[in-house]
Parts: structure tokens; C-alpha cells; sequence
């Protein structure tokens, strides 16, 4: 079984897709879907398609952002190694 990655890795991959996911939304064989006559509202489809696009890329650019900005919840930390216990005596070093 797979153990589950951090969130914090899925971000990233997610930061890293989200410029190639933009490029081919506005490559020409996608924006082609939107090419004609239609309109809504007066507004022709293909600039509704091209600002829309815009605006949901930016939005999921400022959430990632903001969701990676944060950082990890704290934690303790350990406990130092190189100081001895305190219900044991130092060692001595040996006199030469």
C-alpha cells in the first residue's frame, strides 16, 4: 500500500500544472470550440471564453499561493541528544 503524499507536495504539483493546464486551455484547437456567431448578452463566446479561462487561472494561481504560503502546523521540537540526562552523572575523562 501507498503511503499517502503531504499536502504540501500536492500543492506544488499542482502550482507546477497549473501554467500547462492555461497554455493548452489557450492553444488554438480549444479556443476553436468557441469560434462563431454566438453570443450571450451581446458578448461574442470566444472573448467570454478567453477572459473566463483568464480569470479562473488567476484564481487557482492566488488560492495555491496563498494555500503554499502557510506554513506547516509547528511542532515540537526534539529533545537535544548531546546534553547528558540529568539523573546521570557527566563522564569523566580519564587524566592522562
Amino acid at each position: 500500500m501507498k503511503t499517502p503524499r503531504p499536502a504540501s507536495a500536492r500543492l506544488r504539483d499542482a502550482a507546477m500544472l497549473l501554467p500547462a493546464i492555461g497554455t493548452f486551455l489557450f492553444l488554438p484547437p480549444a479556443i476553436t470550440l468557441f469560434v462563431g456567431t454566438g453570443t450571450l448578452g451581446g458578448v461574442p463566446l470566444i472573448v467570454l471564453y478567453l477572459f473566463g479561462v483568464w480569470l479562473v487561472l488567476i484564481a487557482c494561481a492566488a488560492v495555491l499561493a496563498r494555500r503554499l504560503a502557510d506554513p506547516p502546523p509547528a511542532t515540537d521540537p526534539p529533545p537535544a541528544t548531546d546534553a547528558p540526562p540529568s539523573d546521570e552523572a557527566p563522564a569523566r575523562e580519564p587524566n592522562a
